[in-house]
C-alpha cells in the first residue's frame, strides 16, 4: 500500500485503500474528506493521480498511514459498484494472473456501469481568440498567426470542444504539430470523467416459469442429477459431467437449477462463444421465463447493462453468458455452470488474462457452491484433477434421444488423400461428393467443416513467387472474393486486390489455399439444386440477429448443407444432420503448440457429434493426409479415453501441462532491435531469479513475428512449483522498458502464436 502525496490525513476512519483502473499493482491511500459513514468496499471513486483525474476502488480502509496523503474527488452512484463476494474473486485473479486489481475490478463492470476518466484536448482563451481574430482579419493584432492546417485543428476543436489526444493527433497527421499547438498555448489537455449510464430500461415483468413438460431423463441422467441434487446446499463441490454429444448435459443443467431456485438460490451458466448463447438463452427462458438475464458482447450495451443491473438488484436469478459473465452479480449463488468446458475461447487473450472455466471454479469454491464442468471431450486439465480426487467425473456415455440412443454413435470414415486424391474441384474426394449426393437424395442434411474461413488464405504471383502479406503483420492476406479485398485476419487490415503483381507487375496472381468461402462457391457448383449456406465470423459479423436467422433455418431443414468454421461444432443440436464431412483438419493438426493434438481431437469429435442426433443414423467422413495422427486414429471409435491416455502420457514425458505450469513473458514495440534487447534482460531476471526449479525458454521471435505494425518476441517459464514462477514472471516483469514497449504475462497461456 503506498500512499500519494498531497494534504494532510488528520481525521481517524477516513482512510481508503484505492486500486487505480491503471496498470499498478500497487494499492494507493487517500482521504475521504466528507463526515458520516466510511465507504464501503467496492465503491467506485475519482481520485486525483499526479496531475491527472482517474478512477478506482475501494478495496480497504487503514487505521493510520505514513506520510501526507490527497483527498478523494468524488463517488461514482449511490453505493458499492462491486459488492465483497466479487471483490474477493477479483483480489485472487489479480494474484493468480499478476494483473493490477483495479484493473480486474474495472473488467467485472459492464460498460456503462463504471466511469471513465480519460484525458482530452481543447481549446485555450487564446485559442479562440486567435480564432476569432483571424476570422476577423485582425490576427496581425495579436502577433500570432496561423497555417492553414492549423486553423482548420482549431476549428475542428471549437466545434468538437473536446478530442482524445489520440483523434487529435490523427487529425494533425503528426504528434509534434500537436506539441506545436500546445507550446503556443492554443490548446490544453485536460481531465473528464464520465459516470455511469443513467440509462434505465423498463423495469422487466416479474420472473415467472412457463408449464412445459418436461422430458423423461434416462437413467445415466437421473443418477447424474440425484448425485448433483444431494450435493446442493452442501458447502463446494466440483464436478465433471463428462457426456457424449447429444448426451443431455443442458436438461441435467436445467433440473440442477430449478432445483437451487426452489430453495431461493441463484445459478450462473457460461458458456464458451457467443454462438452458444442465444440457443441455451432460449432453453433457459423457455424454462424459467423472466428469471434469465443473457450477459455478452453481441447485446447491444443498454440491454447488456439492464440484465446486469436486474441481477444486481436480485430481480434475476440466473446469469446465461460467455467469458465475462463470471463476474455477473448473483445472489446467494448455489450452481455455477461451465458448458463446453473444453473451449479454449474461456481464456482472455488481452487484458486481464484470465480463464473463464477456472475463474469459475474459484468462484464456485468461495461462494461454497456446486460447480459442474460439462463436456463431451473434457480439457486434459479437467480430467487430471478428476484422477487427482479434486472433481468427481459424472458420465452420460448414451444420447438422451431414444432412437439415437438405441444405436452406436455414428461410423467415421477416413479417407487417405495419399491414395485417393482429391476430385477435379480440389475440395471433396469421391467418397465425399457421393456421400453429400446421397445425403441430398434422402432429404437429410449436412455439414461440411473447414476451420479456415475466405476464398483463398494466399495470394501468391506465379511469375515471382511473391506473397502478398499484411504490412502491419507477418502473415499472408486472405482472399474474400465476395468483398473483393484481400484481408489480415490479425489485425483486420483490408485493401483492394491489385490487378498486377506488386513486386514484379506481371498479371500473374492467383488465390492458394481453401476458406470456407470457396467451399461454399464449390458447393453450389457441385449441387446447384442444393440449398447452401456458410457459418463463419464474415456471415455473422458479430450480429446476433444474423447469427439466429441461420440456425433457425438449419433447424427448420431450409439449409440442405451447412458450410462452416469452428463455430459449427459448438453444441448445435441440428435433428436433420445425418452427414459430416471434414475438408482439411492437417493443418491444426501439425501447429507448433503442444495442444495441437488435443485441440484437433476435440474439434473433430464435437463436429461429429453433430451428426445422427435425430431419428436417423449418422456418418462421418474425414479427410485427411495424416490418418495415422492420434488424433484422427482415435476420433475413428470416438475413443475419448484411448486417446487421453495417449496424449498424458506425452506430456508427462516431456513435462507439459497438465503436468507442470508454465507462464509465457510476451513483449512487443516498434523496434524490432529495442524488443529483443529487453526480452533478453527479462529473460536473463527470470532465470536469476527462479533458479533451477525454473525453465526459461527463450528469448525467441514468437511465430507471428509482427503483429499491428508491432515486433513480438516471447519467453517462456516452465515449472511445478507456483510460487517460484510467479517470483521468476515478477523478476521478469521489472525490466525497464523504453516508452514504446508493452511487455504482457500470461499465466497458464492457452495459445503460443
Amino acid at each position: 500500500m503506498t500512499a500519494v502525496p498531497g494534504t494532510s490525513a488528520t481525521l481517524p476512519g477516513t482512510l481508503l485503500q484505492v486500486a487505480v483502473t491503471l496498470p499498478l499493482e500497487e494499492t494507493f491511500t487517500y482521504r475521504d474528506p466528507r463526515s458520516g459513514a466510511r465507504l464501503p468496499l467496492g465503491t467506485e471513486v475519482i481520485v486525483p493521480f499526479g496531475p491527472r483525474q482517474v478512477t478506482g476502488f475501494v478495496v480497504g480502509h487503514p487505521e493510520t498511514v505514513a506520510g501526507p496523503v490527497r483527498d478523494i474527488t468524488d463517488v461514482v452512484g449511490d453505493g458499492p459498484a462491486i459488492d465483497e463476494s466479487i471483490l474477493e474473486l477479483c483480489r485472487w485473479a489479480a494474484g493468480y494472473y499478476l494483473a493490477p486489481l483495479g484493473e480486474v475490478l474495472r473488467s467485472a463492470l459492464p460498460r456503462g456501469e463504471r466511469a471513465i476518466a480519460s484525458r482530452r484536448m481543447r481549446l485555450t482563451e487564446t485559442g479562440r481568440r486567435l480564432l476569432d481574430l483571424e476570422a476577423d482579419g485582425r490576427s496581425h493584432m495579436a502577433g500570432l498567426t496561423l497555417d492553414a492546417h492549423d486553423r482548420a485543428l482549431l476549428a475542428r476543436l471549437r466545434r468538437a470542444h473536446t478530442l482524445s489526444p489520440t483523434a487529435l493527433a490523427r487529425a494533425a497527421g503528426a504528434s509534434a504539430r500537436m506539441a506545436h499547438l500546445l507550446e503556443r498555448g492554443l490548446v490544453e489537455i485536460v481531465d473528464q470523467v464520465a459516470g455511469p449510464s443513467k440509462s434505465r430500461r423498463k423495469a422487466a415483468p416479474p420472473a415467472s416459469v412457463p408449464a412445459v413438460e418436461l422430458p423423461v431423463l434416462n437413467s445415466h441422467q437421473q443418477a447424474a442429477f440425484d448425485t448433483l441434487a444431494a450435493a446442493l446446499g452442501k458447502g463446494y463441490s466440483g464436478f465433471l459431467l463428462h457426456g457424449i454429444t447429444g448426451s443431455g448435459k443442458t436438461e441435467v443443467y436445467l433440473r440442477l437449477i430449478a432445483e437451487a431456485r426452489a430453495q431461493g438460490r441463484g445459478a450462473l451458466v457460461l458458456v464458451p462463444e457467443i454462438a452458444l448463447t442465444p440457443q441455451l438463452a432460449a432453453r433457459f427462458r423457455a424454462r424459467f421465463g423472466d428469471d434469465v438475464a443473457v450477459l455478452h458482447s453481441a447485446l447491444p450495451p443498454a440491454d447488456r447493462l439492464a440484465a446486469w443491473r436486474r441481477l444486481r438488484s436480485g430481480e434475476v436469478g440466473i446469469a446465461v453468458g460467455a467469458r465475462s459473465a463470471v463476474f455477473a452479480p448473483v445472489h446467494a449463488l448455489a450452481v455455477v455452470v461451465v458448458d463446453e468446458e473444453h473451449d479454449g475461447s474461456f481464456k482472455q487473450e488481452d487484458g486481464v488474462r484470465y480463464h473463464g472455466r477456472d475463474l469459475a471454479v474459484m468462484r464456485a469454491l468461495q461462494a461454497k457452491a456446486v460447480v459442474v464442468l460439462g463436456s463431451a471431450t473434457p480439457s486434459l486439465e479437467s480430467y487430471r484433477n478428476v484422477l487427482l480426487g479434486r472433481f468427481r467425473r459424472l458420465l452420460l456415455p448414451t444420447r438422451a434421444n431414444p432412437a439415437a440412443a438405441a444405436r452406436p454413435l455414428p461410423p467415421v470414415e477416413i479417407i487417405d488423400l495419399r491414395r485417393h486424391r482429391l476430385g477435379p474441384d480440389h475440395l471433396l474426394a469421391p467418397g465425399l461428393a457421393q456421400a453429400v449426393a446421397d445425403t441430398l437424395a434422402a432429404g437429410e442434411q449436412t455439414i461440411l467443416f473447414l476451420n479456415r474461413r475466405g476464398f483463398s488464405t494466399l495470394m501468391h504471383c506465379q511469375a515471382c513467387g511473391e506473397v502478398l502479406r499484411c504490412s502491419d503483420c507477418d502473415v499472408s492476406m486472405t482472399l474474400h472474393r465476395g468483398r473483393a479485398k484481400l484481408i489480415c485476419h490479425y489485425c483486420g487490415r483490408a485493401s483492394a486486390i491489385p490487378p498486377r503483381c506488386p513486386s514484379c507487375k506481371q498479371d500473374e496472381l492467383e488465390g492458394l489455399g481453401t476458406g470456407t468461402e470457396r467451399v461454399e462457391s464449390v458447393v453450389r457448383e457441385l449441387f446447384p439444386g442444393a440449398r447452401v449456406a456458410r457459418l463463419d465470423r464474415d456471415t455473422t459479423d458479430g450480429q446476433r440477429d444474423q447469427l439466429e436467422k441461420l440456425l433457425s433455418r438449419v433447424h427448420r431443414r431450409e439449409i440442405d448443407i451447412l458450410v462452416g468454421t469452428q463455430m459449427v461444432t459448438k453444441g448445435h443440436d441440428f435433428g436433420g444432420v445425418t452427414l459430416v464431412g471434414v475438408l482439411q483438419p492437417d493443418q491444426g493438426m501439425h501447429l507448433p503448440d503442444f495442444r495441437a493434438a488435443e485441440r484437433t481431437f476435440q474439434l473433430l469429435e464435437q463436429v461429429a457429434g453433430r451428426a445422427g442426433r435425430g431419428d436417423r443414423p449418422g456418418r462421418i467422413v474425414v479427410q485427411t493426409y495424416c490418418p495415422e495422427h492420434p488424433a484422427i486414429q482415435f476420433l475413428r471409435n470416438h475413443d475419448y479415453e484411448g486417446f487421453v491416455r495417449d496424449e498424458l502420457a506425452r506430456r508427462e514425458s516431456a513435462s507439459y501441462p497438465p503436468f507442470s505450469r508454465m507462464i509465457a513473458l510476451r513483449l512487443d514495440g516498434r523496434h524490432e532491435a529495442s524488443v529483443r534487447a529487453a526480452a533478453t534482460e527479462a529473460a536473463a531476471r527470470a532465470r536469476a531469479q527462479g533458479g533451477t526449479g525454473v525453465q526459461v525458454l527463450g528469448p525467441a521471435e514468437a511465430p507471428i513475428s509482427r503483429l499491428r505494425g508491432r515486433s513480438r518476441y516471447q519467453i517462456w517459464l516452465a515449472g511445478t512449483d507456483r510460487s517460484k514462477l510467479l517470483a521468476a514472471a515478477r523478476a521478469a516483469a521489472q525490466v525497464t522498458l523504453p516508452r514504446d514497449l508493452r511487455l504482457a504475462i500470461d499465466v497458464d497461456p492457452q495459445s503460443v502464436l
